[in-house]
């Protein structure tokens, strides 16, 4: 009886942490959905430099595309791209593709790993380019801010 007993706790104690296991899983992992819906909108690109050439915004449509502008004294330049966001338990990450160089600016293209997603700043970091053709140089830090 005492074995029996001994059985039926151990196989409670298995489905519980089974239980906890599968809700913690659950409450952990947001949608890539929620994700790419707070990316919606227009964000200023924040620069440390300290003789920015112009001034820069990313608008994410929510349908995959991203259109960067750039504003300087020459004139306007446009560089139109698409996104995807990729959202683990564990990472987020953005990738770009098909961006085009704009002057003075490196293109966007490769995987960035979202580092803070707060209120109405984006800070990421890109580790890689996807396609691991170019070698070195992959770093590129953008924060973001939402333009209200």
């Amino acid at each position: 009886m005492q074995s029996f007993l001994k059985a039926k706790f151990i196989m409670n104690i298995k489905s519980l942490v089974i239980i906890l296991l599968a809700c913690t899983i659950l409450f952990a992992m947001p949608s890539c959905k929620k994700l790419a819906d707070e990316l919606k909108g227009t964000w200023d690109v924040m620069t440390f430099d300290t003789k920015p050439e112009g001034t820069m915004q990313i608008s994410f449509d929510g349908n995959s595309t991203a259109v960067r502008i750039l504003n300087t004294e020459s004139g306007m330049k446009v560089d139109s791209c698409t996104y995807e966001v990729i959202q683990t338990p564990f990472k987020k990450r953005l990738i770009f593709r098909d961006s085009d160089m704009l002057p003075g600016y490196d293109d966007l293209n490769g995987i960035y790993r979202i580092d803070k997603l707060k209120n109405d700043v984006i800070v990421t970091t890109r580790t890689t380019f996807e396609d691991d053709q170019r070698e070195g140089g992959e770093y590129l830090r953008l924060e973001l801010r939402r333009k209200h």
